[in-house]
């Protein structure tokens, strides 16, 4: 085993501070003392060199740091800026920063246990997602596949405001937003137009079945709905919907750091309720009327109702 490891800092970016509503202050747009958190088990490149039996690279920035085999460095110094950018797009539409700083892995393919997804600020990915050649993406418009990636973070600071709607329809939501600003083309643009026909159709047969869930789809993809409904909003209401219900939320924080908002089970109808009432005082939504006219409910959050589970009625309240 050869082990060693090249530290490599893109940019450095300034301090600035963004403008909130009126009353509402956002964080600085980087910390000082941006930690990772306490349990990731690398983090550093001796490490993960040791972890993966190979060289590995890491590359740092503020808030966003990869870890990576040595031979995927020249991508991951090619990915690394793209989601620099993307953490700060996503801090100007939370604004409250990811509990710790983001830190992802580029596992070597084939790594067991390792299929994506991301827990306490820790992205975990195969190095396939840095393999550019590969990529369509990558080959037709220059431009690296960063949506999974973006995706994770997007929950990260949703999970950072305590916000809690349709599984992970926020997160997705805002991602895609960011992803179309920071990394555009055609391809990624053509998947999220198919994924959201698919809400669509959804939400119409959900209605036309008297707002029964199809029965030929998962219960996991039930948020279809949700993520419908978010978009409908969105359209209706402009392009600073998303920031002026986060500043809502903020303004909230008190209410959602009770010891009963807490925890991912016992807390999450109470997240639910309160971030429904955020969505609802959005001047001109109505959007507990709009929950309570497509059948779901305003104060019971979705895992609650176990739709994943045998059993399941099918139906959102």
């Amino acid at each position: 085993m050869t082990t060693g490891a090249l530290i490599c800092i893109p940019l450095v970016l300034t301090l600035v501070t963004l403008p909130g509503l009126a009353g509402d202050t956002l964080q600085p747009a980087v910390k000082e003392t941006r930690g990772f958190h306490p349990d990731a088990p690398y983090t550093t490149a001796e490490t993960f060199s040791k972890a993966i039996g190979s060289r590995a690279v890491m590359l740092d920035s503020p808030n966003v740091c990869i870890l990576a085999p040595k031979t995927r460095e020249q991508a991951a110094a090619i990915v690394l800026p793209y989601l620099v950018r993307a953490y700060d797009e996503l801090y100007q539409i939370v604004g409250v920063h990811t509990k710790y700083k983001m830190l992802v892995y580029a596992y070597p393919k084939g790594t067991p246990g390792v299929r994506g997804g991301t827990s306490g600020c820790v992205i975990k990915y195969t190095d396939e997602n840095l393999d550019l050649a590969s990529q369509s993406e990558w080959k037709q418009h220059r431009v690296p596949h960063v949506s999974g990636y973006i995706e994770e973070m997007a929950h990260n600071f949703v999970h950072a405001a305590r916000a809690e709607f349709g599984w992970e329809m926020i997160g997705w939501s805002i991602s895609v937003k960011v992803c179309q600003k920071v990394a555009p083309n055609p391809i990624h643009q053509r998947q999220v137009v198919e994924t959201q026909h698919n809400q669509d159709q959804t939400y119409q047969r959900y209605m036309a079945a008297g707002q029964t869930f199809p029965a030929d789809l998962r219960g996991d993809q039930a948020d279809r709905l949700h993520a419908y409904l978010l978009r409908k909003c969105e359209q209706q209401y402009g392009p600073k919907f998303w920031p002026d219900f986060f500043a809502e939320v903020r303004k909230q924080q008190a209410a959602f750091s009770v010891p009963e908002a807490q925890g991912e089970s016992r807390g999450l109808d109470v997240r639910y309720r309160l971030t429904v009432e955020c969505f609802d005082r959005l001047p001109g939504l109505t959007f507990k009327k709009l929950l309570d006219q497509s059948g779901i409910s305003t104060t019971v959050a979705l895992q609650s109702l176990k739709p994943t589970q045998s059993g399941w009625n099918r139906k959102l309240r």
